[in-house]
């Protein structure tokens, strides 16, 4: 699938901080530097603009949604029941395999299935490639040239309070921010083999998908940050919840 990612509100996926200014930026962004062309291309032999840039981790999104998908299927509330305080990890067949319930067994499964399990922490009788390859999300040719001609910026300093609820002070901090309006190119992969055939992998991705749209990515989300949408799902008089339940409903039916 290929398609856009819009910023809807501003977008924080943190960065390295090599060093702290004072008065300066707290927590930046993540970034990359490229050469530009005037039309917005990217120029690989190293001449045309320097541009450094935002750009979103394709982990940041498989992590995100591997999360929103195991919360939504009930998964992580079985996981804290079964293993109380060493709850939190990513879900793997180890646990699938302590899972009384075969409807929920099977969408463990399914998860561990699209996204992978970590080396050593599941099943070594069987072999689970993954098969959800999530691309890095670089700028739109559109928005690279929109900003090499200073219509727009790339990046929005936003500060943040934390106030003392006793003596009323506050503790500023500032954050680096990409700023609504930004696009960003998205192209995730979709592996399909044989014994995949009867497994809903496509509608679980899309569900994925929805319930990012319907949440927030990256940091500070309950705060306002972070909420995107999929140029693909775009149309009027949209009702994302419904589109959820029914994706929600299909998957429940196909297991």
């Amino acid at each position: 699938m290929k398609t856009k990612i819009r910023v809807i509100t501003g977008l924080h996926i943190g960065g390295s901080d090599d060093t702290m200014k004072i008065g300066g930026i707290d927590s930046s962004v993540v970034k990359r530097e490229i050469y530009a062309n005037e039309d917005g291309s990217i120029n690989y032999d190293g001449t045309g603009k320097k541009v450094t840039e935002p750009y979103i981790p394709g982990s940041s999104l498989k992590g995100k949604i591997r999360s929103l998908l195991e919360h939504s299927f009930g998964l992580i509330r079985e996981q804290k029941q079964i293993l109380g305080e060493k709850a939190g990890k990513p879900i793997d067949s180890k646990f699938a395999d302590k899972l009384n319930d075969e409807k929920l067994q099977k969408k463990a499964h399914l998860i561990i299935t699209l996204f992978g399990e970590s080396a050593g922490s599941g099943d070594t009788k069987n072999t689970k490639i993954t098969r959800a390859i999530f691309r890095d999300c670089f700028l739109t040719k559109e928005s690279r040239k929109l900003y090499l001609e200073n219509k727009i910026a790339l990046s929005e300093e936003k500060a943040e309070n934390t106030i003392n609820r006793v003596n009323a002070t506050a503790n500023p901090r500032f954050i680096e921010r990409v700023p609504a309006g930004i696009e960003f190119d998205f192209e995730v992969i979709l592996r399909k083999f044989a014994e995949d055939e009867n497994l809903p992998l496509a509608k679980t991705l899309e569900l994925g998908l929805k319930l990012l749209e319907n949440d927030a990515l990256g940091g500070g989300g309950s705060r306002g940050n972070g909420k995107i949408e999929f140029a693909k799902y775009q149309k009027e008089d949209r009702d994302i919840t419904e589109e959820i339940n029914v994706l929600m409903r299909e998957i429940e039916e196909s297991l």
